[in-house]
């Protein structure tokens, strides 16, 4: 009883405190609308959990809480070696005086800790129920579509109603980002980056940079592959601000740079090639075992294999699955979305103002790194259930590029929901 009583105290005055907060800054928010977006949100979540702990044999996120109950009990009982791991020591204690090796395990390490760590802290005010933790762990990583939201609304103000349904409510993106696992506080570390990098390249003060700083530092810790992928696109949108340019044309010099850099480090040595990494975490996926898994050929040196296998990543990240793959709920619903992306790409395409519809560096950056996000999975990941994943936060970027500025559901969208003409 006291579970319920605490789920639904937490539900609906966390709701009212958030709805308080954001409506002093330039949210044109009311009531139903901050209301439907934590509803929502916290039932993805809990569905997240659900489904993999009936399914899936819990996987990770009930792995995770599974262990941080112990890690309750040493915070009560032994605070300092509660929080020991963080320190920089605990690395060097495990791997040696190795300064290299000691920061990649704890880059590597960080994710899980974090998370464990965090729901063991959220046990004490949850009495160690998960979909309570679940609720409480929702209002710490809804700032990131928030602060989205916010980029978006001011930017682009006349796209409100269209950014809205964008941000919060596609299924896929919400379900993946709300389970308690490294999505959502990718997507909060991202949205740091890109909201404080552009207020510091309009006008340099400590608070953005600041800002932008604790983003980075979180997506290195959380996920540093995919921090790897979104530097060029974050650093050409930050030059594009600066030169205030509108055109890709930053983003298409730095991006043939670096396509030709990693090229021609192609012909060196295996050993010294720059695709040696992705190699690696290709040998490493392909150790692991899934019911479904797509063909995906084994990365070699040189330029040949990285070209010839081009086809394939990008049908299984962008294309896949197909809707007569589906093999499980998950799995179906995944090929709505494709259909979903799919469909926003001929809407862009025969819009008559596309041009301005993506007049703005900000869309850039969406594409740009959801293209290379969705290529590099491709060429790593041979598991649907695992490509859905980690490419969500790419598809909802894409999925912005492509539908934001539509003129055919633009004007209606934003008198539907926010009543302004």
């Amino acid at each position: 009883m006291l579970t319920y009583f605490l789920f639904f105290f937490y539900l609906f005055s966390g709701t009212i405190l958030l709805h308080i907060i954001i409506r002093r800054k330039i949210f044109p928010f009311k009531i139903y609308h901050t209301t439907a977006i934590v509803f929502f949100k916290v039932f993805m979540g809990c569905l997240y959990g659900w489904v993999f702990l009936h399914y899936y044999n819990g996987d990770d996120t009930w792995n995770y809480f599974n262990e941080s109950k112990e890690e309750t009990r040493l915070l009560m009982q032994h605070p300092l070696r509660f929080f020991y791991p963080f320190s920089p020591s605990y690395a060097l204690q495990v791997k040696g005086f190795h300064g290299l090796d000691a920061f990649v395990f704890y880059v590597n390490d960080f994710e899980r800790l974090f998370v464990i760590k965090g729901l063991a802290i959220l046990n004490l005010l949850t009495g160690k129920s998960y979909y309570t933790d679940v609720l409480l762990f929702e209002f710490l990583i809804i700032g990131g579509p928030l602060l989205l939201f916010k980029l978006l609304a001011r930017e682009f103000p006349g796209r409100i109603g269209m950014n809205f349904l964008l941000v919060f409510f596609i299924p896929s993106v919400i379900f993946w980002c709300s389970g308690i696992r490294a999505e959502g506080l990718i997507l909060f570390s991202m949205v740091l980056m890109i909201y404080n990098g552009q207020a510091y390249a309009r006008r340099a003060a400590v608070w953005p940079a600041l800002g932008c700083l604790a983003g980075f530092l979180g997506f290195l810790l959380i996920r540093y592959q995919f921090l790897l992928v979104f530097l060029p696109a974050f650093l050409a949108y930050w030059v594009s601000l600066k030169n205030q340019q509108t055109s890709p044309k930053y983003f298409s010099r730095i991006y043939l740079l670096l396509l030709l850099i990693f090229g021609l480090s192609l012909y060196l040595p295996p050993a010294r090639q720059l695709s040696r990494p992705i190699q690696q975490a290709q040998e490493s996926f392909f150790l692991l075992k899934g019911n479904t898994q797509y063909k995906l050929d084994s990365l070699k040196p040189g330029p040949v294999s990285f070209i010839s296998i081009l086809p394939q990543a990008t049908a299984n990240t962008i294309f896949r699955p197909y809707p007569w793959e589906g093999m499980s709920l998950l799995q179906s619903l995944s090929s709505v979305e494709v259909i979903f992306l799919i469909a926003g790409l001929f809407f862009f395409i025969v819009s008559p103002n596309r041009k301005q519809q993506v007049s703005h560096p900000l869309y850039w950056l969406f594409l740009f790194y959801s293209i290379t996000q969705f290529i590099a999975i491709g060429y790593v990941v041979p598991f649907p259930g695992a490509i859905v994943r980690y490419r969500s936060i790419a598809f909802m970027l894409l999925v912005l590029f492509l539908y934001a500025g539509n003129p055919l559901l633009q004007q209606k969208l934003r008198y539907w929901i926010f009543k302004l003409h």
